[in-house]
């Protein structure tokens, strides 16, 4: 979600063509308590790249478009696990846990959580 344009590098795709043409590429992932991101490239283009990639966490844009193709590849996604054992077995783990703990809780997030439910009340996930 993070790597679709900020206030100063607006293209949704300018992050990933960057680094593309500079033997660069990036990904996140989230795990049971952090979100990753990271990238490489060319240490020669480094510098640039930094910014480039910090601007997604000083001023991310999170248009309207962007956000919405990103619930639906969230959804995807959790729609893909729903049926995985692994994923079942963590979500297990997750509801026998303490109720007063945050392992408590539904983990990986899909369209319901992230916006459906913050929509109903009254929230938009886009301010």
């Amino acid at each position: 979600m993070s790597f679709l344009g900020t206030e100063k590098y607006p293209k949704e795709d300018e992050f990933g063509s960057f680094l593309s043409s500079h033997t660069g590429s990036s990904n996140a992932y989230t795990d049971s308590e952090d979100t990753v991101y990271y990238f490489d490239i060319d240490s020669n283009f480094f510098e640039e790249g930094l910014d480039r990639f910090a601007q997604f966490f000083v001023s991310p844009t999170f248009t309207s478009s962007a956000t919405n193709r990103e619930l639906n590849a969230i959804e995807s996604e959790h729609s893909k696990n729903i049926n995985n054992d692994g994923f079942r077995f963590y979500q297990i783990e997750n509801d026998i846990a303490n109720p007063d703990h945050p392992l408590n809780r539904f983990a990986t997030g899909n369209k319901d959580t992230l916006l459906n439910i913050p929509k109903s009340n009254g929230i938009d996930v886009r301010d």
